[in-house]
């Protein structure tokens, strides 16, 4: 009977503790798509898979796996490099490079990194979060590199701080209307587009081999010209509200704007029709790439850059407020789902026009299954590299969320090489359906253990939660302002950025502040990889200058005493031996010698038998020989100490 009642006291921790978790992993999911170039579906679809899935075999029960802010810059780079059909093939061979590491026990070896490379990491990371969600938050578009969206910032403070529009509330209930249509006709547009690119090696004339059997495209041409036809339909019955907004505005520039623009997208989606039922799909697929262009051109005229500035302005410090004076019993529900929820009510009740979040109805329209056609043609050298790339960071930031997870709760321990298996297999999976990679996320995981969670259920029962709701209620979702996701990032990246870390780093010396700060600085101006190669290339750098320098300072007594001091400073080893043999044949036969050992960082055997070699020596004739050991000894503690505040300091971070 008690463990009948133990049982259910556990399962109901562990559904209050899914609820909170699916809460907080809810706008993540979407923000993260959004800042990685990516469908929103695609976030969601993520998170689902790693709630379900890979929350039945991690080897840490309590670590919530899903999409994180940690891979979106490299996300966003594979997206725009090689288009979004290829993210599912790199996501796959990182997912399969997760699961030999984890077959072959190499868990334990990724966590082998200097934490001032994976300070500086995540902090490269948080600056290019903020520098393109800064764009995002005004309803702009990211300007292509860091550094160029880093140069921009200002621009986009000037758009946002631009004289507002006292618009009435009519006019403000059209624009708004258009930007959720426009939205997700563009949304269509882009989907009907990717499907008929499928075709292209279909086309006649088009190079392939002659003796390959192509595979038939997911879609076939009758749906995708039905799909084309729904669109056309939906575009003119749009024109009705355009003809009714000009006359409202009648004489103003942006009326013209968007009059020309919804003309001309009526305009190119008929073309593009007409190309397709008449099987001259190389002229569809140019004019539907043009449509695109012109929807977002829609958009841009519709849209208020001030609107979406001040929302995103409302999320941050709803963040902030919350996090700081709600009571501690309300403070269970996350506060970025507070924000949203915020910015959402404003927006519906003021009727607000800015960008919505583009999402189906049904959630696996999004779903990318790679065919034989992708594979065939598919880049390898450079999605090799960057599988490897999103292999090696998702899984060190997943075992170092782990370790911090660990740290949180005095359940069971987490088995490494488990979790990366199943982070692998989670990432297979994402793969096969073109959803964005995933990592264990600390956020969720510490909103899992702080409200209760007590099991792997409350990680499953959170990906049911996920699927439940965007499968019912994804309606909801579209209501959703992109200004307001794009600000939950500004502001999580704000917190990567974490500039006490490199206050904690300087007590390990500048050396470690150098490797941060170059790791932050490469990755900003070239990309992830090469930072992160920079850091540790500079690590590497440092360990063998710190394990082949050594300073040792003899010090003379000028009064006629026999004292005499040696002071030691960096490494002893054995490389330096013929070094400190040289300083020790300088002491006077009868002097007595202290060795201070307090800023000593190392001595290994060698130099410690050469010193009791030469004490025994020294004590045989008139000298006498004291070794410091106890300042030997506080050094090491003093490091130490210095290592649990730089685990504790890490659990933040990540």
């Amino acid at each position: 009977m008690f463990e009948s009642n133990l049982s259910m006291s556990i399962f109901k921790s562990d559904l209050l503790a899914s609820i909170v978790v699916f809460l907080v992993a809810l706008p993540l999911c979407m923000g993260i798509a959004i800042a990685s170039g990516a469908p929103v579906a695609a976030g969601l679809i993520t998170g689902i898979i790693g709630g379900i899935i890979v929350g039945s075999l991690a080897g840490c029960p309590l670590q919530v796996s899903g999409p994180a802010a940690g891979l979106t810059v490299i996300v966003y780079e594979i997206i725009q490099t090689m288009g979004l059909e290829m993210l599912g093939l790199a996501v796959l061979l990182a997912g399969v490079i997760q699961i030999v590491a984890g077959l072959l026990r190499w868990g334990q070896w990724f966590r082998a990194v200097s934490p001032a490379v994976i300070q500086g990491m995540l902090a490269g990371i948080g600056f290019l979060i903020v520098a393109s969600q800064f764009h995002v938050m005004i309803d702009d578009k990211p300007k292509g590199s860091g550094a160029q969206n880093l140069a921009t910032i200002p621009q986009a403070i000037a758009k946002s701080f631009a004289l507002p529009e006292f618009a009435p509330t009519e006019v403000r209930r059209i624009r708004s209307k258009l930007l959720h249509e426009v939205g997700e006709l563009h949304r269509q547009q882009v989907n009907i587009h990717e499907r008929l690119a499928e075709h292209v090696p279909h086309l006649p004339g088009a190079i392939a081999p002659t003796d390959i059997e192509l595979e038939p495209p997911a879609v076939t041409m009758p749906q995708l010209v039905e799909q084309q036809q729904g669109l056309v339909e939906q575009m003119t019955g749009l024109m009705d509200e355009v003809d009714q907004l000009q006359k409202l505005t009648e004489g103003s520039k942006r009326s013209q704007r968007i009059v020309a623009a919804s003309t001309a997208a009526l305009s190119h989606s008929e073309a593009a029709l007409e190309g397709l039922e008449k099987d001259n799909l190389g002229k569809a697929l140019q004019l539907q790439t043009e449509n695109i262009m012109v929807l977002e051109d829609l958009l841009a005229s519709l849209k208020n850059h001030h609107l979406a500035a001040g929302l995103g302005m409302v999320t941050i410090l709803a963040i902030l407020l919350w996090q700081g004076f709600a009571p501690k019993k309300l403070q269970v529900i996350p506060a970025p789902l507070v924000a949203i929820v915020l910015a959402t009510i404003l927006a519906t009740v003021f009727v607000v026009p800015v960008l919505y979040v583009e999402i189906p109805n049904n959630l696996w329209e999004e779903v990318r299954v790679p065919n034989t056609d992708i594979l065939r043609y598919a880049p390898w050298a450079d999605l090799a590299k960057a599988a490897v790339l999103l292999a090696v960071v998702a899984s060190a930031e997943t075992l170092l969320c782990a370790t911090a997870v660990d740290q949180m709760q005095q359940g069971p321990r987490t088995a490494y090489d488990r979790e990366l298996f199943a982070q692998g297999i989670g990432n297979v999976l994402c793969g096969l359906v073109g959803a964005l990679p995933m990592t264990g996320v600390i956020v969720r995981s510490s909103a899992n253990i702080q409200a209760g969670g007590k099991t792997r259920l409350s990680a499953i029962f959170h990906g049911v939660w996920l699927l439940l709701f965007v499968s019912v209620l994804a309606f909801l979702l579209r209501l959703i302002p992109t200004s307001s996701l794009a600000a939950m990032l500004v502001y999580t990246g704000y917190k990567l950025i974490n500039v006490k870390s490199m206050v904690k780093l300087r007590q390990y010396g500048w050396g470690e502040v150098a490797i941060y700060a170059a790791t932050v600085g490469t990755i900003i101006f070239t990309d992830l990889l090469s930072g992160v190669l920079v850091g540790i290339a500079l690590s590497a750098g440092k360990l063998l200058y710190t394990f082949s320098h050594l300073e040792a300072k003899l010090s003379l007594s000028e009064n006629g005493e026999k004292d005499a001091v040696l002071k030691l400073k960096g490494s002893a080893t054995f490389i330096r031996l013929p070094k400190l043999a040289a300083v020790l044949e300088r002491v006077p036969e009868d002097a007595d010698l202290h060795v201070d050992f307090s800023h000593l960082d190392y001595i290994d055997h060698a130099c410690l038998e050469l010193l009791m070699n030469w004490a025994k020596q020294h004590e045989s004739g008139k000298g006498n020989l004291v070794m410091d050991w106890g300042s030997l000894h506080s050094r090491v503690d003093r490091m130490a100490r210095l290592n649990q505040d730089e685990a504790e300091q890490l659990e933040s971070v990540v």
